[in-house]
């Protein structure tokens, strides 16, 4: 499987700063691929490595004119605090398609990682979705992981649930699932609660609440301000699509008018 790791900047690995790599792949209603960009914007993190990779969907992406071949983006933030942690932010236009590069993809960016940082690498955070029949005002952030101890220190924050039993999917759930298995860094997913509806693309409702656990948990200086607006958006249009509902729905009423029977 082909792959070309374009770097944009040079890094020193002695400057790195207690690096962990936050993971946000596209997937169920964009949940994390919002939160993962939605942290990048806000923080102004750089672009530190371009990812060409010949198992990512075979669709060219056209924004204003300008035609791109799918990559994977790799962010960089260097902390600010005292005992902060330096962001690595992986994010991309579309998953892998296939097992096989699932797997390969997160072997070469795991020993890529180990490259970049020394070793250095705290954890691996992804970030997804979890269909649910019935989502919370607050949607609840459901936690696994490969180290016990690390998932239980995300559930001490609340609006948390440990994720007991089931599959993660795609890339979100493999790259820190892989990271852990072969002694990287522990890995960690945290999956909102949403529930897909058609007539909405994404659910900003629940990558805020993926947001605000990382925010809380890694101490980040996040804006909220664009991730509310997307939230009044959903609500607007999720508003106008009930009332059309109701409409349709509703019985036919009699008709009262002059030449009506009934008076």
């Amino acid at each position: 499987m082909h792959v070309d790791i374009e770097k944009k900047f040079n890094l020193e690995m002695e400057s790195i700063k207690n690096p962990i790599v936050l993971i946000g792949w596209p997937g169920i209603a964009l949940v994390a691929k919002l939160a993962i960009t939605s942290i990048i914007e806000s923080i102004d993190a750089k672009e530190f490595l371009s990812i060409q990779y010949f198992d990512l969907s075979p669709k060219a992406i056209v924004e204003k004119g300008v035609l791109e071949i799918p990559t994977a983006k790799l962010y960089y933030k260097a902390t600010e605090q005292e005992e902060g942690n330096d962001l690595f932010i992986l994010t991309a236009s579309y998953q892998p398609q296939t097992p096989v590069g699932v797997f390969l993809f997160s072997k070469i960016f795991c020993e890529e990682m180990e490259k970049i940082a020394g070793g250095k690498i705290e954890m691996y955070v992804s970030t997804g979705a979890m269909i649910s029949d019935r989502v919370h005002d607050n949607p609840l952030v459901y936690v696994c992981g490969t180290d016990p101890d690390l998932v239980q220190s995300f559930l001490t924050f609340e609006n948390t649930k440990l994720y007991d039993s089931g599959y993660i999917s795609g890339a979100n759930g493999i790259i820190p699932a892989y990271a852990g298995a072969n002694h990287f860094a522990p890995g960690v997913c945290l999956l909102a609660e949403t529930i897909p509806l058609p007539m909405m693309t994404f659910d900003p409702r629940s990558s805020k609440a993926l947001v605000s656990l990382l925010k809380d948990y890694f101490s980040i200086d996040m804006d909220f301000s664009k991730l509310n607006e997307k939230i009044k958006e959903m609500e607007n249009v999720f508003e106008s699509f009930k009332k059309q509902a109701d409409q349709f729905m509703a019985p036919p009423q009699d008709d009262k008018g002059a030449d009506s029977y009934f008076r």
